[in-house]
């Protein structure tokens, strides 16, 4: 029994070594298991098409963009002519976040230069109980040519706190750069990214970025926000020019948040004590 139990753990250590290692979905929103809206009906809180979590925007009802608005998100179909100048097409579905007119009538937008940093954007949150990390973040992210140039990420484990996060960018994210930011008091001090030159409105997929801290891993108050990293004089359009405070959205898709991929090594190195457990118990049974 004990030679059957020995060669058992010897067949598990060889498919160990030999198997890739995948990282999970925690949870993930491609807004496909959505309606498609467009403005109204509103869609301000989208369910995830994986996982378990909620999602809304924040800081749409606010401010006087010329009226002060309601919150009006809508799920809208991708469309060629949402296509800039770098290439990237989305023709699948997308969550708009944007305000519109309220009771008092009146256009309004919600996107404004008199928002403080971080108050403007949306908010992701999923638990991650069960998982030990690493946590992986990825999204893609569309502003129209008056929609805010400066984005940046930040995620809390206790859901009041939130802490900056360096954002990588895909190699077809042409016209967007990450940069850090240590002196202007109109933009977060630390990482985002902004688009540059006046690129204008254009579809950045795969953002990413990995949370190494381990208070985010096992924890049910996790949450990223996608957020306005700028305000004031700072707060530029797509296009490069100051924010027009009447028009412009930002558009997201495939927000997603997993647990990391394994290092090889890790899965090796277990594999190779439970080989040498078994040979050095086969070596004292002889």
């Amino acid at each position: 029994m004990r030679f059957t139990t020995c060669l058992g753990l010897v067949v598990i250590a060889s498919a160990l070594m030999i198997a890739p290692a995948y990282g999970g979905t925690i949870t993930q929103w491609t807004f496909e298991n959505q309606p498609v809206t467009g403005a109204p009906p509103y869609n301000n809180s989208p369910t995830p098409s994986t996982g378990v979590g909620t999602a809304s925007s924040i800081g749409m009802d606010i401010y006087p963009t010329p009226q002060v608005g309601v919150t009006s998100d809508d799920i809208l179909q991708g469309a060629t002519g949402d296509t800039g100048v770098n290439g990237n097409a989305n023709l699948s579905q997308i969550w708009r976040v944007r305000a519109q007119a309220g009771p008092t009538g009146g256009a309004a937008n919600g996107w404004s230069s008199l928002a403080p940093i971080g108050t403007q954007g949306a908010v992701f949150s999923a638990s991650t109980v069960g998982v030990k990390g690493p946590i992986n973040v990825g999204f893609d992210w569309y502003a129209t040519n008056q929609g805010e140039a400066n984005l940046q990420l930040r995620y809390t484990d206790n859901g009041i706190t939130f802490t900056n996060l360096p954002i990588t960018l895909n190699a077809s994210d042409a016209g967007l750069a990450a940069l850090n930011n240590v002196t202007s008091p109109n933009t977060v001090i630390g990482s985002y990214v902004s688009i540059t030159g006046g690129a204008g409105q254009g579809w950045f997929p795969g953002l990413a970025a990995t949370i190494n801290d381990p208070l985010a891993a096992g924890n049910p108050n996790f949450a990223i926000e996608m957020v306005n990293a700028s305000t004031g004089a700072d707060n530029i359009s797509a296009k490069g020019t100051p924010l027009n405070n009447n028009s412009g959205n930002w558009r997201f898709d495939n927000v997603t948040i997993s647990a990391a991929v394994p290092e090889p090594s890790t899965i090796a190195l277990a594999a190779l004590s439970l080989v040498g457990l078994s040979v050095s118990f086969l070596k004292r049974r002889s």
